[in-house]
Parts: C-alpha cells; sequence; structure tokens
C-alpha cells in the first residue's frame, strides 16, 4: 500500500510538471505566433494621457489614438517615437518569453497614467495588435488579440531604455 502511495505520488508530480510546462510552451507558442505575423514594432513613449488637451483625447480610457491604421498622436505630446530593428525585435520577444514567466505584479495602483505603447505591424503595414503599458501603477491596455502577453510587457522597461526610450515617469 506505500509504495502504491509513492507512486501515486511520483505519477501526480510529473503529471502536474507536464501540464506546467504545457502551458508554458503554449504561451510560448502563442508568441511566436505574434511574431511571425510581426513585420515592424514601434515604440512610442507620450505625456500621460490625462495631460492632453481634452479634444484630442476626448475619453481618457478608450484608446481613441489608434485610428484607420495610424497613430494619432500630436507632436507637442510625443516624447521617444522608435522603430525596433531586428536584433531589437528579437530581444523583446526573448523578454516576452523570459521575464512573463518570473514576472509578478506585486501592487497593482488604481490610477492609469500610460506613457507607453507597443504597436505591431504586419507585412502590408496595417496595425494589426498594441499594448499601451502604465509602468507607474503595473496596468495594461492591449488588443484583444495580444492581451495574453500585455501583462509582461509590464517588465520590459529596462528593455526600453536600452532601445532609446528616455522619457518615463516626468
Amino acid at each position: 500500500m506505500i509504495v502504491l502511495k509513492k507512486i501515486y505520488f511520483v505519477f501526480t508530480f510529473f503529471l502536474l510538471l507536464l501540464v506546467l510546462n504545457s502551458c508554458d510552451f503554449q504561451r510560448k507558442s502563442e508568441i511566436d505566433l505574434i511574431f511571425e505575423k510581426t513585420k515592424k514594432i514601434e515604440i512610442l513613449a507620450y505625456l500621460d494621457r490625462n495631460q492632453w488637451e481634452v479634444e484630442d483625447n476626448p475619453d481618457y480610457y478608450d484608446l481613441k489614438y489608434i485610428e484607420n491604421n495610424n497613430i494619432k498622436i500630436k507632436e507637442k505630446y510625443l516624447k521617444n517615437r522608435i522603430i525596433l530593428n531586428s536584433l531589437q525585435i528579437d530581444n523583446l520577444k526573448k523578454g516576452l518569453y523570459e521575464n512573463c514567466e518570473s514576472f509578478s505584479i506585486f501592487e497593482i495602483a488604481k490610477c492609469y497614467n500610460p506613457r507607453h505603447s507597443i504597436i505591431f505591424y504586419n507585412e502590408k503595414n496595417e496595425i494589426f495588435g498594441y499594448i499601451e503599458i502604465c509602468f507607474e501603477c503595473n496596468r495594461t491596455k492591449s488588443s484583444t488579440n495580444l492581451n495574453f502577453i500585455s501583462e509582461c510587457a509590464l517588465s520590459q522597461e529596462v528593455l526600453f531604455k536600452e532601445f532609446g526610450i528616455t522619457y518615463f515617469n516626468e
């Protein structure tokens, strides 16, 4: 009877390990699919949207600056705008893989003062997804197809700095 319990315990442990690894594999597969579609990534840094004039941001909680496949942020709000090269895209993908597994949010604030966005483009140079990030309060908003990695983007602040983004919590 004791031997059967040990066998059951070992079997359960390995089954649990297999399930956890398959979830990780599935997330990596989903990230791979997104990055296979991606031909260009742009990172934007801008003034917190509550500092924009009302006519430029009529509904603060609704992302309105992506419209008809265009980014509509006035230059007076835009602080940094970079297009990632292929090495940077690979580093972002790697960062989403690695940091998402170990990243955990300790505190989420009720504020939402986003200052950064990652914009994903396909081969036709059309926007097919975005992640808007508030590093200050640990919250994100994203297109539906990127919900599964949106919180992983919260761990990319150091990488953004390496890419040349200089505007953060000013």
